[in-house]
């Protein structure tokens, strides 16, 4: 890997940038360059410059503090669907990567999830040594060795979720009470930029990945088309053959019927098709039936039915978002637990850490599923919302905003 060559050496080379930042305003008139060139703009001049290693983990502390005081601002789909080349995504990773990867500070001393956070933080100096070649109009096999540092960044995300989960869940068992509320703004500081990262990375591996010049209606990551209500569908599948799976293997759980309704759009007629990332709508929506279903199946035992209720998810849209209900009548929740639901170190599930280890989605982990999924639909511009109706069930309301119609580009 690139970046293994570069380690090796006693110094780092990078190009800065000198810039003449400092103005003097005249009264009446524009700000002139400090520098004396006259130019009302200021001055940039590029230089090569050799870096020790030490100073190289300095210059690397200072551009974390500095990012650190910004105010995150998750990417808009349309940003995402317009880095559609090798030469653009390339160029929104080199820029937006850095600003992910924020100093996760506050609680490192205070409990386990240091680990977690620590191990993230070399990941930015990995990827400013690996900085892409991005003059002129680079090609996927001109940034090959900056590939190879996206996906030893993606595999050392992969556990990421559990391992945090794992840790949240003994500091349930051992930490004060009192400091929950700081523990869940951290941990959402945390997955807002982990998302980021997820979200980009996945994206320039798809772009990457993509044959070039070929008419498509998927832009990396993104369908120009996706269909919501399909989706829904595929999730509910998914969750029912699991569940299937489970009581086969000694369970015992009775049959649980999901059913998907579809209606047209009201302001097309048709199927609604909205430009979306169709993998992260499958995790929020299977996250959200996995916690309908157990509900269900728990009420069903508790009352000593045959047979729980069905889980129904409906799916409707105007031309401004769209939006996906889905009812359960697992019990519901009472309506003084309702905050309870979306902490970080809340949940019903009784599976070993391990279990999440082995799972495919971002979202997987213990008490992940709701506050992740409601941290995912507002990266991209939408809400997740629940309704308790006490000794009946939970209504989940997850809206989707659309964006302008985006038609099938050549990549």
């Amino acid at each position: 890997m690139a970046t293994v060559a570069l380690a090796s050496r006693r110094a780092w080379r990078i190009d800065v940038v000198r810039c003449s930042a400092a103005f003097t305003g005249a009264a009446g008139g524009a700000p002139a360059c400090a520098s004396g060139c006259g130019s009302s703009r200021p001055s940039r001049r590029f230089a090569t410059v050799a870096l020790s290693k030490e100073r190289m983990k300095e210059f690397i502390r200072a551009e974390l503090a500095y990012f650190a005081q910004q105010t995150p601002e998750p990417l808009r789909l349309d940003q995402i669907v317009r880095a559609s080349t090798p030469a653009k995504v390339a160029r929104l990773l080199h820029r937006e990567l850095p600003r992910a990867h924020r100093v996760f500070g506050g609680l490192d001393g205070a409990c386990r999830v240091g680990e977690v956070a620590g191990d993230l933080r070399g990941v930015l100096q990995q990827l400013r040594l690996a900085a892409p070649q991005l003059e002129g109009n680079p090609q996927a096999e001109d940034l090959a060795p900056y590939t190879e540092v996206i996906a030893s960044l993606r595999a050392r995300h992969m556990p990421v979720t559990a391992l945090l989960g794992e840790a949240l869940r003994k500091m349930r068992r051992e930490e004060a009470p009192e400091g929950e509320a700081s523990i869940q703004a951290w941990t959402d500081t945390f997955f807002n930029s982990r998302i980021s990262t997820e979200m980009l990375t996945k994206h320039y591996v798809a772009i990457i990945q993509s044959p070039p010049g070929q008419a498509s209606r998927k832009i990396g990551v993104v369908d120009t088309k996706c269909n919501p209500g399909q989706i829904c569908q595929e999730a509910a599948l998914e969750v029912m053959k699991s569940l299937a799976a489970e009581s086969s293997h000694g369970d015992g759980a009775p049959q649980l019927q999901i059913n998907v309704f579809a209606k047209h759009c009201t302001h097309s007629g048709t199927d609604i098709e909205i430009p979306y990332i169709p993998q992260y709508l499958f995790y929020i929506v299977q996250e959200l039936l996995r916690n309908s279903a157990r509900a269900s199946l728990e009420a069903c035992r508790a009352a000593g039915l045959q047979e729980p209720e069905p889980i129904t998810v409906t799916v409707c849209a105007d031309q401004k978002q769209v939006a996906i209900r889905i009812s359960d009548k697992g019990g519901g929740v009472p309506f003084g637990n309702g905050d309870k639901i979306w902490s970080y170190q809340f949940s019903t599930s009784k599976q070993p850490y391990e279990a999440y280890l082995d799972g495919e989605s971002p979202l997987s982990g213990w008490g992940m599923g709701l506050p992740l999924g409601r941290l995912y639909a507002r990266y991209l511009g939408g809400s997740l919302e629940l309704m308790h109706m006490p000794g009946i069930g939970v209504d989940t309301y997850l809206f989707l905003s659309r964006i302008p119609d985006l038609e099938p580009v050549s990549s």
